[in-house]
């Protein structure tokens, strides 16, 4: 009875990428990198954002073909993002499943840029829940 319980609340819990917008960020270019114990992630991402930014609360998620979610980095951007510009984020990130993208055909790894909220340069806000 505890295993139906824990399902329901799982599935209760929906999508953790749910509250997010895919469209406004792009993912234009990625790599992934394995160095030692490390994956070494880069990842240019887009705007499609209709006023200038000056924070960004996003993620870049990583999964499979066959839509097994592979990992997921911060795409956080604190700084002045003009209309249609692009960012590049990434790092090191030692004890993910990261390194998996990079030994998958390139083919079969879907990237996508989940935006969870935005402070424009006007000082509004949008939140995406």
């Amino acid at each position: 009875m505890r295993y139906i319980f824990l399902s329901a609340a799982l599935f209760a819990g929906g999508n953790a990428y749910a509250a997010c917008n895919e469209s406004l960020l792009t993912v234009k270019e990625w790599s992934v990198n394995v160095k030692a114990d490390e994956a070494e992630v880069a990842v240019t991402l887009a705007s499609s954002l209709k006023k200038p930014a000056r924070m960004i609360d996003a993620s870049v998620i990583f999964s499979d073909a066959l839509g097994q979610r592979i990992g997921q980095i911060p795409a956080d951007f604190d700084e002045k993002l003009a209309i249609g510009a692009t960012y590049t984020t990434g790092g090191s990130f030692a004890g993910t499943k990261l390194d998996r993208a990079a030994k998958l055909a390139r083919h079969d790894v879907n990237v996508t840029a989940c935006l969870r909220g935005v402070v424009y340069e006007d000082g509004t806000k949008e939140e995406f829940k």
